[in-house]
C-alpha cells in the first residue's frame, strides 16, 4: 500500500478497548522510527472498514505532520476512520499529511479562509492572532502531560481562545495535549543555563525566544524541518523541541545530548470551518465532538507511552539522554520566570489563564 496516499490507512494501533493484540503492557504498538520504521508500510490498514454508499459530506483535513509523528497523527486518522463508521458513511474526511497542502504556520489561516475544512494547528504558531495561545509557552507550568490535559478539559481555552477562534471562522472540537519541551545540544551537554550561554538555539515561539535570552542564549526562530540541516552545518547549537521532534525529525543523527525540562508546552486543536461545520446536520456534529474528545484521549495515551519509550530509543542511537535533577530543574525555573511578567505585559487577561492552569491540573 502507498505510504504517501492522502487518505486511505491509519496506522495500526491497539488498546485495551479495541484489541487482545497487545504490544509492550498491551496499551500501544509504537512504531519505533529509529529501528523500525519499515513497519509502517506492515502496520497500515484502509481505512474501509465496510461498503458504504457516496459520502454525503466529504471534508479536507490538513496537517503538516509527518507519518512519523505517531501519536499525533495516529488519532487523527482514528477519528476519521470513526466519524466514517459512526456516521454510516455519510461523512468521509481526507486526510493530507506531510505539508501536502499547506504548512504548519500556516493551517490556521487556511482553516479561516475555507480552503480546508479541518486542521490541528499547533497553538505555538498562532500566538500572533491569539496572543492568549501563549499559555501553553509558561515555563514550568505543567509538571506533564496529564496536568495540562486536566487544565484543557476544565475549559482553559473557554476563558476566551475557543471564542475567538470561532470570530475567525474556526470552530475547535477538542484541545489536547501535544508534549513538553526540551532542550537538545550537539557537542556540549545541558545541565545548567550557563552551559547555554552564547549557544545559538532555535526555538519556536515568542515565549521560547523571550525564554532563552534570560538564560543568556542566542536564540532564533525555525521550523522543525530545518533543523536537521542547520544541525548539521553548525549553523545552531542547540534547540527546545518536543522529544517527537527528536524522533520524527531524526535529529539523533546530528546531535548528542539531550536534557529533559518539560520547560513548556504545546496543545493541538481539532477544528474545523465554522461553514463547513454549519453544513454539518445536528447528528452529525454530535458524532464528531463525540469523536473529537475520543482523539484527546487517544492522544494523551500515546504521548505518554512515547515518552517513557523515548530515553532508550535516543540512547540507542548514541545520544546522553539526562533527565535534570530537581536542583537543575530550579536553576532553569530561576532564570526563566521573568517571562511571566514579559507576557502579562503582552496579554490583559494573562493572570486568569495563569491561575486557571494552576488550579486545574
Amino acid at each position: 500500500m502507498d505510504r504517501n496516499s492522502p487518505c486511505n490507512y491509519r496506522f495500526a494501533w491497539y488498546t485495551k478497548n479495541k484489541s487482545n493484540n497487545r504490544a509492550h503492557d498491551g496499551a500501544y504498538l509504537m512504531i519505533k522510527p529509529l529501528k523500525f520504521s519499515a513497519l509502517a508500510g506492515v502496520l497500515a490498514i484502509t481505512m474501509a472498514g465496510g461498503v458504504h454508499a457516496a459520502p454525503d459530506h466529504k471534508l479536507t483535513f490538513s496537517t503538516y505532520w509527518p507519518t512519523s509523528y505517531n501519536y499525533l497523527i495516529d488519532p487523527i486518522f482514528t477519528f476519521a476512520e470513526v466519524v466514517k463508521e459512526r456516521t454510516g458513511g455519510r461523512v468521509e474526511i481526507e486526510i493530507f499529511h506531510s505539508q501536502q497542502l499547506f504548512g504548519g504556520k500556516e493551517e490556521f489561516a487556511a482553516l479561516e479562509r475555507g480552503d480546508i475544512d479541518m486542521s490541528a494547528p499547533m497553538d505555538t504558531y498562532n500566538t500572533g492572532a491569539i496572543p492568549e495561545l501563549g499559555i501553553a509557552s509558561m515555563p514550568f507550568l505543567w509538571p506533564s502531560p496529564r496536568a495540562m490535559q486536566t487544565s484543557l478539559d476544565a475549559g482553559l481555552w473557554d476563558l476566551g481562545v475557543s471564542q475567538a477562534m470561532e470570530k475567525r471562522g474556526v470552530k475547535v472540537l477538542n484541545v489536547a495535549a501535544g508534549g513538553p519541551y526540551q532542550i537538545y545540544g550537539n557537542g556540549f551537554e545541558i545541565k545548567q543555563p550557563s552551559d547555554l550561554q552564547g549557544k545559538k538555539i532555535a526555538v519556536s515561539g515568542t515565549a521560547a525566544s523571550r525564554a532563552m535570552e534570560l538564560i543568556g542564549a542566542a536564540p532564533t526562530s525555525m521550523s522543525s524541518g530545518d533543523l536537521y540541516v542547520a544541525l548539521q552545518r553548525g549553523t545552531i547549537d542547540a534547540t527546545s523541541r518536543p522529544l517527537i521532534t527528536g524522533i520524527g525529525r531524526k535529529l539523533y543523527e546530528v546531535l548528542d545530548n539531550i536534557t529533559v525540562v518539560n520547560m513548556s508546552y504545546f496543545a493541538t486543536a481539532l477544528a474545523i470551518n465554522i461553514d463547513s461545520w454549519n453544513k454539518l446536520p445536528a447528528d452529525i456534529q454530535a458524532i464528531m465532538e463525540e469523536a473529537a474528545n475520543e482523539r484527546g484521549q487517544q492522544q494523551l495515551m500515546l504521548l505518554e507511552e512515547y515518552m517513557a519509550d523515548a530515553k532508550s530509543l535516543f540512547e540507542e542511537n548514541n545520544v546522553n539522554y539526562h533527565v535534570a535533577t530537581p536542583a537543575e530543574l530550579a536553576s532553569f525555573k530561576q532564570a526563566v520566570d521573568p517571562v511571566y511578567d514579559w507576557w502579562r505585559a503582552q496579554v490583559p487577561e494573562a493572570n486568569a489563564y495563569i491561575d486557571f492552569a494552576q488550579n486545574n491540573q
